[in-house]
């Protein structure tokens, strides 16, 4: 019955451990694994022995009685594992004093287990040509080569001087020529054991020779292989050590602007407001007045209807060209999130007339509305009081309001005609105490993207604009599959972290291209086509502002919404929509705006949480 192994013997020969000797249970214990991690059954010094890896090696146990068996494999260290000098592959039979080297000129120890089997016994050793035993070999050939000498020498004096009786020799003399043919034949004898002697050192040298020099090849071919392994290993251990690196650091700005900017888009926009009920244009009516003695301007008309309350002189009419439309155009930026079209950019860029809309003009002409003290209907002319009128400036806290007006909320219509100045509509009387008004609606004339390098305009169409953020979803219908940034999934933006942003912002430098065509033989057109590269800006996130938040009964709001502050100040008006990195070079947000203060700027991005929803039409 095979007496069962109780315990693995590990004696350290070099390294922290030097000369310590480890016995450690087998029990039920299957695996035994060799690093730095204090985990580790066999745990070397984290700094004394910094050759070897957290997790370095491990021995495995195979197998039941007579078939019990050690085994031992690199776990995938930087260094390399060698078993008696030789670099470890895959997985190798681990007998008794083997000696185990982690890493090259790394810590070394034997193993061995007690009590050991009679069955597991230890590793033949093989002898190389430099021990005694070779020693012994050429020795053996002198001894040989001597003997003959002797032999011969010996032979011949007893085949000269014996006697078949037995009786003593007769000591007679020897004449020359018996003396010259005893010479002659020692030395024939002496010369041919000197030659097999000769022979057999030179057979041992060969072959001496042989195994040295297979021994150095072997030798070289395994120190190759080990530079080779350890080489390999310190380039894994490089791209490990530049993963957490870029972990840390991030992307560079270069990094996000080649992989994102063929998913970045220009965005080009005009939209105008419409009367639901008749379906023209609505435009703010102007009058030309004098702002001071010696100065006239055309300004844009506003009603006061009761003391707090100023609206927008709206109109359909214009008859003489010289109201102005309401309306927004100009450029954006947006960023593809599904290869079948999709791109997210700012609600005021696809869908302005769902965004306050500031006044054209900072001045204005204010008439009163003429209608009784109660600003109902009464007999008589009723609408803007032309007799008198006041110039103000927008800019004055008493029309702070004007500023606030959304398009599509509606609002009052008046004819543009003094002799007609009633209000229009039986649902649109100017009573403040009704929520009567006409209802608007608007639209994109214009709404088409164009992609980096391309001279092609796209139309697109708007899919949804968020309610509650400056974010929209807009869609065009490409041929080719197109190139998605990724979407943050986490919301977690902290202050000081790196951003990156991307757009089109209009103070960049343009690139236009030339083109002349000649089509139906017709005379020769001359194109000027603007070819867009995107603008890559680098700052960091300077504030958070959470919008509205209740709190143990108390809430609070942030006069900008719920936005992202950033430190970014060179980038404008086109810029709006262009998505904002982190440095994992995850989209976080989507630029918006810009706030001034004198000459200081900020610029603020919506969080992208807001994107992600328009994505998502149904419930989760």
């Amino acid at each position: 019955m095979t007496t069962p192994i109780e315990r693995i013997v590990i004696r350290h020969l070099s390294g922290s451990k030097a000369n310590q000797i480890e016995q450690l249970p087998v029990g039920d214990a299957r695996e035994f694994t060799i690093g730095r991690d204090p985990a580790s059954k066999i745990a070397f010094d984290p700094v004394g022995d910094s050759v070897v890896s957290r997790k370095h090696a491990v021995i495995r146990i195979e197998g039941e009685g007579d078939k019990l068996s050690f085994k031992i494999s690199d776990a995938g260290s930087s260094n390399g594992t060698f078993l008696n000098g030789e670099w470890v592959s895959g997985e190798v039979e681990l007998l008794p004093e083997d000696t185990i080297e982690l890493g090259a000129k790394g810590p070394k120890f034997t193993f061995d287990v007690q009590p050991r089997p009679a069955s597991f016994a230890a590793r033949t050793q093989v002898i190389g040509i430099g021990d005694t035993a070779a020693t012994r070999v050429i020795k053996t050939a002198e001894v040989a080569a001597s003997t003959a000498v002797n032999a011969a020498a010996t032979g011949a004096g007893a085949a000269e001087g014996s006697r078949v009786d037995g009786a003593a020799p007769k000591k007679s003399g020897i004449g020359q020529e018996t003396v010259q043919r005893l010479i002659g034949e020692e030395r024939r004898a002496s010369r041919g054991a000197l030659m097999a002697t000769a022979a057999g050192i030179a057979a041992v040298l060969v072959l001496g020779g042989g195994i040295l020099l297979w021994q150095q090849w072997r030798g070289e071919e395994r120190v190759g292989g080990r530079i080779s392994d350890i080489e390999k290993g310190q380039e894994e251990a490089s791209a490990g050590v530049e993963g957490k690196v870029k972990s840390i650091t991030g992307m560079t700005p270069q990094e996000i602007y080649d992989k994102y900017k063929d998913a970045t888009a220009k965005i080009y926009l005009h939209w105008r407001l419409y009367d639901k009920t008749t379906g023209k244009p609505i435009y703010h009516q102007t009058f030309n007045v004098k702002v001071n003695k010696n100065e006239t301007a055309t300004l844009p008309a506003y009603v006061r209807l009761g003391p707090n309350t100023v609206v927008r002189w709206l109109t359909l009419d214009d008859d003489y060209r010289s109201n102005l439309a309401i309306d927004g155009a100009g450029s954006g930026s947006g960023f593809v999130v599904g290869e079948q079209g999709y791109l997210l950019t700012n609600k005021h860029v696809a869908a302005g007339w769902e965004i306050h809309f500031s006044a054209p003009k900072r001045l204005g002409v204010l008439f009163d509305y003429k209608g009784g003290p109660d600003w109902k209907r009464t007999k008589g002319y009723k609408g803007p009081d032309l007799r008198k009128y006041e110039v103000i400036n927008l800019d004055d806290d008493a029309f702070s309001d004007i500023d606030d007006w959304v398009p599509d909320s509606g609002g009052l219509i008046f004819p543009s005609k003094p002799a007609l100045a009633v209000p229009i509509g039986g649902g649109n009387i100017p009573d403040p105490s009704k929520a009567d008004k006409r209802t608007f609606e608007g639209r994109n004339d214009t709404l088409e993207t164009r992609f980096p390098g391309s001279r092609l305009n796209i139309n697109a169409s708007l899919v949804r604009a968020s309610s509650d953020s400056d974010a929209a979803l807009i869609k065009i219908d490409s041929p080719q599959a197109l190139s998605t940034v990724e979407l943050a999934s986490q919301d977690a933006v902290t202050v000081g972290e790196k951003v990156v942003v991307l757009g089109y912002p209009a103070v960049s430098v343009s690139t236009f291209q030339q083109q002349s065509t000649q089509e139906g033989g017709g005379p020769v057109r001359r194109h000027f086509e603007e070819i867009p590269e995107a603008t890559i800006t680098d700052g960091i996130v300077s504030k958070l502002s959470p919008g509205v938040q209740q709190k143990d009964g108390v809430t609070t709001y942030s006069s900008t919404g719920d936005v992202i502050q950033l430190s970014i100040t060179a980038t404008g008006a086109g810029n709006s929509g262009g998505p904002v990195f982190d440095a994992s070079g995850k989209v976080i947000g989507l630029f918006t705006y810009s706030k001034n203060r004198g000459n200081e700027r900020v610029t603020l991005a919506v969080p992208i949480k807001y994107g992600r929803d328009l994505l998502r039409p149904q419930r989760e």
